[in-house]
């Protein structure tokens, strides 16, 4: 069999036209249920030649788009079969969707290599639902209200760089756990630098340290990730990772900063390099001062409630109303009922 009846059989043609003729309209991922046939572009993440007991092959492989990822099989494939799937890469298919141990997976009947043209690759990445316009207005209105001279002129170092500012609105603020998606650190880091702005004024801790350490706590991840089909780590990011490129990129900075007295650069640094709050959650050093332990659980109250609220809306059946045990949360989550008052439900 050649390998044009190995991606399409002939007899397809009607599907494979149907397909080309609206090619943007595949269906959700997250819209998927039991029973479902379903046939559209994709990403594939992940591709294994794996060989079942009765001794035939199959591929294990896992796809996404921007509102899910959904892992399925290839059942009797063959090795030149395989040789079709390369990560990470958009690929078009026929499955139908099972359920093994209560989870939803894909049967994929057919599958090729989608063509250039064919499809959009924005419309595989998940976005912020805020307007990107709203949060650049946001964003410049904090840093502005900065009292200290020198943090105001450390943070105007960061954002009146355009080229910078553009890859800091369009990153995600994490590969998967919380705001995973374009526009997700912008996000991230106004909801972290609001709740700084509240605390601040009914604490005693320095209001412009503060705010310069939660709109710089996250820069390091324009550097540690990389968005393409998917979000993926840089080298430099696996290698360094985002809490130490932020306080160099916070060095780098700051030397742009005529006069800048070199404790605000190293209590900047610190802040940074402490807001994971613990050795065993990255942080090189532990918060020593209150800006920095007030940073530490605002920037995880965020990420805390935003992780819930993905996996809360993650649960598929209309009837159950907790999630699997998150290892991350250490807790099943409930899903309760909704009078219509969360904010972004």
């Amino acid at each position: 069999m050649g390998a044009t009846d190995i991606r399409f059989p002939r007899t397809d043609e009607t599907m494979e036209n149907r397909m080309a003729d609206n090619p943007l309209q595949s269906p959700e991922l997250s819209s998927l249920r039991e029973g479902d046939v379903f046939e559209g572009y994709y990403v594939l993440r992940e591709a294994s030649l794996h060989t079942a007991v009765n001794g035939k092959n199959y591929i294990r492989m896992s796809i996404a788009d921007a509102s899910a990822g959904l892992g399925g099989n290839i059942w009797d494939a063959s090795p030149e079969l395989f040789q079709l799937c390369a990560p990470v890469s958009v690929v078009k298919l026929h499955a139908t969707v099972d359920s093994y141990k209560g989870r939803l997976q894909l049967r994929v009947i057919r599958f090729r290599p989608a063509r250039e043209g064919e499809f959009d690759i924005d419309s595989f990445l998940p976005k912020s639902p805020r307007d990107p316009g709203e949060m650049r207005a946001e964003l410049r209105a904090l840093a502005d209200s900065v009292g200290d001279p020198d943090y105001a002129a450390l943070l105007r170092a960061f954002f009146d760089d355009a080229g910078l500012l553009d890859r800091f609105m369009r990153a995600p603020a994490a590969r998967e756990v919380h705001h995973a998606w374009v526009g997700g650190l912008a996000e991230h880091t106004l909801n972290v630098a609001r709740l700084a702005d509240g605390f601040a004024r009914e604490a005693a801790v320095n209001r412009s340290l503060l705010i310069a350490g939660a709109l710089l706590h996250d820069i390091g991840k324009t550097e540690e990730l990389a968005m393409g089909l998917t979000i993926e780590y840089t080298d430099r990011g696996k290698l360094l990772g985002h809490l130490f490129l932020g306080a160099e990129m916070t060095g780098r900075r700051a030397a742009q900063v005529a006069g800048l007295p070199g404790e605000k650069l190293l209590l900047t640094q610190h802040l940074i390099l402490s807001h994971h709050g613990r050795y065993e959650y990255g942080s090189p050093v532990l918060p020593k001062v209150p800006e920095a332990f007030a940073l530490h659980h605002l920037d995880n109250l965020d990420a805390k409630v935003a992780t819930a609220n993905r996996l809360i809306g993650g649960i598929q059946d209309p009837e159950k109303r907790w999630t699997d045990f998150s290892r991350l949360m250490e807790t099943a989550l409930f899903r309760a009922a909704t009078d219509g008052e969360t904010a972004n439900a």
